[in-house]
């Protein structure tokens, strides 16, 4: 046999090898899918799929429809003239269910009495069901406000609804004790400039000024009221040093010498050096 055969013959047997190996590869294809479908399988008998968690949704902690209900119905309960009960009654009507008693349990045989100003007080769970609105009304001829509990039931897509007759009851409670958490004063001289320099900037409405002690992504709206800091009496971090927010108490005073002693949290950032990232609130939050 000649030399010249031998890469002839020698490339033959590797397209022969290559044609087995072609038709081969489906049945193999085959057989690696089927090895996939099994450990799929078998990790679904050994380990259940889980249902994606869902992510609960936050109960309200107030219910703004049901409060709108309590304030109207405040005002046309306390609100009478003996002379002209029918104007009490026509308030009241749109609240109380038909044929209910017409004074939603109160009646008076002289007098009168405005309602000055009303507001919510509180807006809690009632253990009936649905929320006790506290209504606190400044009214004629009081030196202090009433306070009207109001039963409001809000079912989910049905009409609002009083729960009952209100109850006169008293202020929420308030506590005198000057109790706080032991807080440790602010140290770092950076920190306690650039607290001193944006309440001056943000107290005094000079909104560049503020701007270069913000950082980017701080949202702040000016007070109405242009005040000059005096002083910064107390700067403390709220949570231990470098937690990120201090409270920091002012001395200001205004154009007429009016004095005022005002405390602030401020959230601090780092970036070389402190920024100031919030003052008391995001105005853009509720």
């Amino acid at each position: 046999m000649s030399t010249s055969a031998a890469p002839r013959v020698e490339e033959f047997r590797r397209g022969v090898r290559r044609s087995r190996l072609l038709a081969r590869w489906p049945r193999h294809l085959a057989s690696l899918a089927l090895l996939v479908l099994v450990a799929l399988g078998l990790r679904t008998l050994l380990v259940p799929p889980t249902s994606p968690a869902t992510k609960p949704r936050a109960s309200a902690s107030v219910d703004a429809p049901s409060e709108d209900l309590a304030l109207h119905f405040a005002r046309a309960y306390l609100t009478y003239d003996a002379a002209h009960p029918r104007a009490r009654e026509e308030a009241l009507a749109p609240y109380l269910p038909k044929g209910d008693g017409v004074g939603a349990g109160f009646s008076s045989s002289a007098g009168s009495r405005k309602v000055l100003w009303e507001d919510v007080a509180s807006d809690q769970r009632s253990l009936q069901g649905g929320r006790v609105i506290t209504v606190a009304a400044q009214v004629s001829g009081a030196a202090a406000p009433l306070y009207l509990a109001i039963a409001v039931r809000h079912e989910p897509g049905r009409p609002l609804s009083l729960i009952g007759y209100p109850a006169l009851i008293g202020a929420p409670a308030i506590s005198t004790s000057t109790d706080e958490p032991p807080r440790e004063t602010v140290s770092d001289p950076e920190v306690s400039e650039v607290v001193r320099r944006v309440l001056g900037n943000y107290l005094a409405g000079s909104a560049p000024e503020l701007r270069a002690d913000l950082t980017d992504d701080a949202q702040v709206t000016l007070p109405t009221i242009a005040l000059r800091v005096r002083e910064v009496s107390d700067l403390e971090w709220i949570s231990g040093p470098g937690s990120g927010a201090v409270l920091a108490t002012v001395a200001a005073e205004g154009h007429e010498g009016d004095t005022y002693t005002l405390t602030y949290e401020l959230g601090i950032a780092w970036h070389e050096r402190p920024y100031v990232d919030f003052i008391e609130v995001v105005p853009t939050e509720s």
